[in-house]
C-alpha cells in the first residue's frame, strides 16, 4: 500500500498502487484546488479518519462531492454523489510524497471548455 496524507494528518489515504497517469483538470474547481488525480474504485482506497472528520463540498450537476479535511482544509480525494451509480474516487496525488507524484505522467484535461483531454 502506498500512503498519503492531509497536512495536520488527520486524512490518510491508503491506494494498493500508482495509477499510470495524474489528470490535471482546468475547470472552476480544480484549477483552485491546485488538484492532482489519480482514479481508483471505493474499494480500492482505504480512507483513514483520526478524528477531525471529513466535509463535502458539492456543486453544479452534483454527480462528484469534493472531500476535505476538517482540520486543516486540504482537498483529499473526491467520490462519485450517491445516486450516480459509480464507485469513482480520485485521489489527490498532492496528498502523497513529492517522489510518488514525480513517478506520474500528467495529463492535462480542459474541464472548463471541451471536457476532453488536451494531450
Amino acid at each position: 500500500m502506498i500512503r498519503g496524507h492531509c497536512h495536520c494528518g488527520n486524512i490518510s489515504l491508503e491506494i494498493p498502487r500508482l495509477t499510470t497517469t495524474a489528470t490535471e483538470c482546468n475547470c472552476s474547481i480544480c484549477r483552485r484546488y491546485g488538484a492532482l488525480w489519480g482514479y481508483f474504485t471505493q474499494p480500492e482506497v482505504k480512507v483513514i479518519d483520526q478524528g477531525a472528520g471529513l466535509e463535502q463540498y458539492v456543486w453544479g450537476d452534483q454527480c462528484i462531492e469534493f472531500q476535505r479535511c476538517k482540520g486543516c482544509g486540504c482537498v483529499t480525494h473526491y467520490t462519485a454523489a450517491p445516486g450516480t451509480g459509480s464507485e469513482r474516487l480520485a485521489v489527490n496525488y498532492r496528498m502523497f510524497d513529492a517522489v510518488v507524484q514525480q513517478a506520474l505522467t500528467i495529463r492535462h484535461f480542459d474541464g472548463a471548455d471541451s471536457w476532453r483531454y488536451l494531450d
